[in-house]
């Protein structure tokens, strides 16, 4: 009788962990939901590279936020699909340019120039999660993420004849310090943990496109990405 009972038991507890290992790689209650997120952005573009003269690093790091809304559908096993939305505001330096002409001539010295941009995001993941246990998953994810920007202004404090004036052109404009495309493609990638409902991630966009409208030249602008949401 107790060796049947050890039996028993022992093929219970097997049951039980072949059962757990498979939900890992393939839960039966994966279901689609909808979840919202709130991002800290760190810009980190590139070298500007100029036919015949070389990189030059005019843009410095910078700081920005979103918020954004997911749509996670199951596809085989724990393979998903995840379309998104994310409206950001980003800020990138403009490093020294020292002194310039402008169109009519003047002579001008740049003390201080920064850009503001606000624009939205559409990621397209692909991505596929552990199931550790009924709350804990862990999920790695990448894909395509089209990048579109509403407005990129260019503040910038300029000395002329020894006064200090303030400008904020467009860098979609004529006026522009350093001229910008509005629209990028990025590469994205990453990596979250949800617990219950709640969610943290970490990731980062590689950009694919030329993000530089003046002649000659080439910039490519990435990021750096931590999220904070709820699945509901």
């Amino acid at each position: 009788m107790k060796k049947l009972l050890l039996t028993a038991a022992l093929t219970a507890a097997t049951i039980a962990g072949a059962s757990a290992q498979s939900t890992i790689f393939n839960n039966p209650d994966n279901e689609a939901y909808f979840g919202i997120r709130a991002m800290y952005n760190l810009k980190c573009p590139g070298d500007m590279k100029f036919d015949n003269v070389g990189k030059i690093g005019l843009l410095g790091k910078g700081s920005g936020v979103g918020v954004g809304l997911i749509y996670n559908v199951p596809m085989v096993a724990n393979l998903y699909i995840e379309p998104g939305l994310t409206l950001y505001y980003n800020t990138e330096s403009i490093k020294a340019m020292g002194s310039m002409v402008d169109t009519d001539g003047a002579l001008f010295d740049v003390e201080h120039a920064s850009m503001r941009k606000f624009g939205f995001r559409v990621p397209l993941m692909f991505g596929y999660h552990f199931d550790f246990t009924p709350d804990i998953k862990v999920s790695v994810f990448t894909g395509p993420e089209l990048d579109v920007g509403f407005s990129n202004d260019q503040y910038m404090t300029v000395s002329v004849a020894n006064q200090e004036l303030h400008a904020a052109p467009s860098a979609y404009g004529d006026n522009a310090i350093i001229s910008m495309h509005r629209c990028n493609c990025n590469w994205k990638f990453g990596a979250g943990l949800s617990y219950d409902h709640y969610y943290l991630g970490v990731g980062g966009g590689i950009g694919i496109l030329n993000m530089s409208d003046i002649k000659y030249s080439t910039l490519y602008e990435n990021y750096f990405e931590v999220s904070l949401g709820y699945n509901f």
